[in-house]
Parts: C-alpha cells; sequence; structure tokens
C-alpha cells in the first residue's frame, strides 16, 4: 500500500464517525419539523325559542359545509360533528363556526336563543326578541398543538 493511499485511509477513518453524527443530526431534526399531529374537536349547535314560537330555518356550517335546513318547532338541535385539523407542533389556526335561526315569535316579547358547543362545554350563547326572530352566533374554535 502507498503511503498516501494510508494517510487517506486514516483521514477517512477519522471523518467517518462525524460524517454520520451529522447525518444523524439532520435527519432527526427534519422529522420533527414534518410531524403533523391530529387535533379534534366536538363541535353541537342548538336553537330554542319560547313557548308558541316556530323555529322556521336553520344555518350552520359544519364539516366545511355551509348546511341550511327547514324546521318546524320550539327547538332543534345538530349532530354532534367532529371538526379536524392537522398541525405541527407550536401550529395554531381558528376555525370560526357559526349558527343562524330564523323564527316566528308569538308575540313581540317572545325569545329565540342559539347556541355553539365546544367538546361539549357552552362557549357561545345569542338571544334575541321579538316577533320575526333572527339569531346568530359565532365562535372561533382554535385548534392548537403545544
Amino acid at each position: 500500500m502507498t503511503k498516501q493511499r494510508k494517510v487517506f485511509q486514516k483521514i477517512a477513518v477519522a471523518f467517518l464517525p462525524l460524517l454520520l453524527i451529522g447525518l444523524f443530526a439532520v435527519v432527526t431534526s427534519c422529522h420533527g419539523e414534518e410531524e403533523k399531529y391530529e387535533v379534534a374537536h366536538k363541535i353541537m349547535f342548538k336553537a330554542e325559542a319560547s313557548a308558541g314560537s316556530n323555529i322556521t330555518h336553520i344555518t350552520h356550517n359544519g364539516k366545511g359545509e355551509v348546511n341550511q335546513i327547514d324546521v318546524s318547532g320550539t327547538t332543534w338541535t345538530s349532530p354532534e360533528i367532529t371538526e379536524t385539523n392537522r398541525l405541527r407542533v407550536g401550529e395554531s389556526v381558528n376555525w370560526t363556526k357559526t349558527v343562524i335561526a330564523d323564527a316566528i315569535g308569538a308575540n313581540t316579547s317572545s325569545t329565540l336563543k342559539v347556541q355553539i358547543y365546544v367538546d361539549g362545554v357552552l362557549k357561545k350563547e345569542v338571544i334575541t326578541t321579538g316577533k320575526a326572530l333572527t339569531s346568530r352566533a359565532d365562535y372561533d374554535v382554535e385548534f392548537k398543538v403545544n
């Protein structure tokens, strides 16, 4: 073996561990940045009109779409809607949830209440009074990965 080749082998052997450590550091640091976690919240909308009144129409946004429903009666409850988002650690995003209800009141002191629940907890409530009733509630649901 030539002297030059022996020197080259010694240099290669000395730098190989450093190269492997550097490669490992790059791979592990990039892996953490790319990983996303699923964050989910359960959303439910409710509407309630006072006695003798009639809810006629509901509009709400769930699962990324607007739902318009003709109804009749003094109460209405949406099915529980699971909303999900995939985020990296430290990221957060807000999705605005909205419910609008229309009703015909029995008299001018009739009420119409709409509510937004997130994960079973009441987050927003709006009550209107009158004979021609429209109630709208909006709430920003935060999706966040700590």
